[in-house]
């Protein structure tokens, strides 16, 4: 049987066994401690700005991870890993729907994150979006998924609206206002935000401590019919409508990028350069976006003040992430998810809690597969099945720790013949078809193959933005070999493999 590429052993730095756990323990309290998931959807690692509230009270008191990525950048897939510990395919939730084998369906209930964690003792709950297809009569209507004790899910396809949505609510389906009557004590977000105080609240003194989940549908746009009825791709709170109307939009220099020779032919066949028009367009939405956030740092702040009002912010691990990111004019891609490349895959992620120091930066290279194996080393609690991933709690704890375990980028596509949609989410009749493919990131190394032959190979160290690939370098072939092997190595691993599997020693 051949050995994984290269030995864990050459390149992963990280503490001993013995250490290990002792950093991981959490601190003793009367109970064990809480824990809160904020997660917004389509939120790009830059998205950060509108969010002072969420800078200053989490990661200005806790720990910011500045490489994180997802595996499987699109919504469902991600968010069976967040819940689950493991990559797509160990999962099996491999895309949004269920003709590509995706969708709520797929999630394996039996053994999961809030499971493990009831059977620790905790109380658990969940606030806003799930997986795709939740809700639909295709995929059994709405329930309350197994290890919940309270559940209040957007229903799809009412999940993507700002106003008349629908909740199913401990085993009510309740909807909330309009679709065009914009009532503002309705508005999604604030619902969210005032369901996840009362949450804290009826809990916060309780003899077992809690886990919540709070999933924001913002930065995302709304469905392509409430799109024509209102005119915007992204609806924000009337409150913070014009907020950044003149902002100007931020172009890092793969925006709109002048040759393209280095992508693979589909690439270029799909996306020419960006017109007025489109850039236009791009502007637009990014201000929606961002002004979309807005309401979410405010529920982030009043979700720490009322954990500061019961007594709980101590004793109460916060995390705030996203399940993806977004394009915005990159590679000319104006929108969309679902790609190999940074804006698509990197998140902003940040941890406050017990024992995490204030303020401080972390440039260990992490996953959304480790968030499952985190709160459970976090809280004690036992997984049912084997991760993929691994804690970061000794990174959280000393950021100077440096993790050199590559990480898996894979997609299986979003419908029949292997093909995903780059925008997935976007324009109507303007999807990119391109082909399913996978990818390994190193902290040097990003080497991606896509189904039919064609690879990308990125030097990140020298070329941030990946927009020279040097997969056709005859200098690369040995580095492309032992990429290949490592990819090769990710796409078949299971459990702790997947995290004895290195980085390539690089010249």
């Amino acid at each position: 049987m051949r050995q994984p590429a290269v030995l864990a052993a050459l390149a992963v730095v990280l503490l001993p066994a013995d250490a290990s756990n002792a950093q991981d323990a959490p601190t003793a309290a009367a109970r064990g401690p809480n824990v809160i998931v904020v997660m917004t959807d389509d939120q790009r690692y830059d998205d950060m700005g509108p969010m002072v509230n969420t800078r200053r009270l989490i990661a200005g008191e806790g720990v910011s991870f500045t490489r994180s990525y997802v595996s499987y950048p699109v919504c469902c897939p991600s968010r069976a890993t967040f819940l689950t510990g493991q990559y797509a395919h160990n999962n099996g939730v491999k895309c949004l729907y269920p003709d590509c084998g995706g969708g709520y369906a797929a999630l394996r209930q039996k053994e999961y994150l809030p499971v493990w964690l009831r059977q620790a003792g905790y109380t658990t709950g969940h606030i806003g979006k799930f997986l795709n297809g939740y809700g639909t009569p295709g995929q059994g209507g709405p329930e309350v998924p197994r290890g919940w004790d309270e559940w209040y899910g957007l229903v799809d396809p009412f999940t993507y609206r700002m106003w008349g949505y629908k909740i199913f609510e401990n085993g009510t389906t309740k909807t909330y206002g309009r679709l065009r009557r914009e009532r503002r004590r309705l508005y999604q977000t604030d619902v969210l935000r005032n369901k996840a105080l009362g949450f804290i609240r009826g809990h916060a003194r309780d003899d077992a401590p809690f886990f919540l989940s709070v999933a924001f549908l913002a930065p995302h746009h709304e469905t392509g019919h409430t799109q024509d009825l209102t005119g915007h791709l992204v609806r924000p709170a009337p409150r913070h409508r014009g907020r950044y109307a003149g902002m100007p939009l931020p172009k890092p220099p793969n925006y709109n990028e002048q040759d393209m020779n280095d992508k693979p032919p589909f690439f270029r066949r799909w996306h020419r350069k960006l017109s007025p028009n489109r850039e236009a367009a791009i502007l637009t939405r990014m201000h929606e976006r961002w002004e979309s956030l807005l309401a979410v740092d405010e529920a982030v702040a009043d979700i720490i003040g009322e954990l500061r009002r019961f007594g709980e912010l101590d004793n109460t691990y916060v995390v705030f992430t996203s399940d993806h990111g977004y394009m915005q004019g990159e590679h000319r891609i104006p929108l969309g998810k679902m790609l190999p490349y940074d804006p698509s895959t990197q998140v902003p992620l940040f941890i406050r809690g017990p024992g995490i120091p204030h303020g401080r930066r972390t440039k260990a290279l992490v996953g959304n597969v480790d968030l499952a194996p985190t709160i459970l080393k976090a809280t004690s609690a036992k997984a049912g099945l084997t991760l993929d991933g691994h804690s970061l709690l000794p990174f959280a704890r000393n950021p100077g720790l440096r993790s050199l375990r590559p990480l898996l980028h894979e997609t299986v596509g979003n419908g029949a013949g292997g093909h995903t949609n780059t925008r997935e989410g976007g324009a109507r009749g303007e999807q990119t078809r391109v082909p399913a493919w996978s990818a390994v990131r190193t902290t040097r190394w990003l080497y991606v193959e896509y189904r039919g032959g064609q690879s990308e190979l990125y030097n990140l160290r020298r070329d941030p933005y990946e927009m020279r690939s040097v997969a056709k370098d005859p200098r690369r072939r040995q580095d492309r070999r032992t990429l290949r092997r490592i990819l090769n190595d990710l796409r078949n691993c299971r459990g702790a493999r997947c995290a004895a599997i290195a980085s390539p020693t690089v010249r």
